[in-house]
């Protein structure tokens, strides 16, 4: 069998009849994109290799028992979303029951190359070190349709997917989210006489 040529269809019917390669290129055909839903979903690049290997664990050990009705993506990325959102709350318990508050949460904020100019990477780099902030004091909820709609740039229908909503909850919670980002960025980027 070529596994690169396959469908996802005949990786998972492969899988479940004990081919263990099929798993292997499915992990191969979506790490990136389960590694960047982690990173725009957390907001940490340290947190991409574990949570990647979590989230590949649980395909592993769900992928026997299902049946691909819809796109493997959207169920990749459904556990994926999943995995890092449960990971988030457990952080935002330990922190609340925490009394070391000793940590700079300015220390994993991430940097920005760009290949333009100087001055023109400074002005990127700081708009976009605006926007990273403002996505991160959204809800979970908030930042992870945003995210799957403008990084990822899935459809409603892929997200309603994913997330087990509807296309028009998935366009509602879009609106408020970027509502509620307008808001935050409102200050940043007013114009100035």
């Amino acid at each position: 069998m070529n596994y690169a040529e396959s469908d996802d269809r005949s990786l998972v019917q492969a899988f479940q009849n004990g081919d263990e390669r099929a798993f292997e290129e499915i992990v191969r055909r979506y790490q990136r994109q389960v590694a960047n839903v982690i990173y725009m979903t957390s907001g940490t690049p340290q947190d991409v290799p574990d949570l990647a290997q979590e989230v590949f664990l649980k395909i592993y050990k769900s992928l026997g028992g299902i049946t691909v009705e819809h796109s493997l993506f959207s169920w990749i990325y459904r556990i994926a979303v999943n995995v890092t959102i449960d990971e988030l709350r457990r952080r935002k318990i330990r922190r609340m029951t925490s009394l070391d508050f000793s940590g700079d949460p300015e220390e994993n904020e991430p940097t920005f190359r760009d290949s333009s100019l100087p001055d023109d990477q400074l002005v990127s780099a700081e708009r976009r070190e605006q926007v990273w902030k403002a996505l991160r004091k959204l809800s979970d909820t908030s930042r992870t349709v945003l995210l799957l709609r403008e990084y990822e740039e899935l459809s409603y229908k892929e997200i309603g997917d994913i997330l087990h909503i509807s296309e028009q909850a998935v366009k509602s919670r879009i609106f408020r989210a970027r509502e509620e980002l307008k808001e935050l960025l409102k200050d940043y980027f007013e114009v100035r006489p």
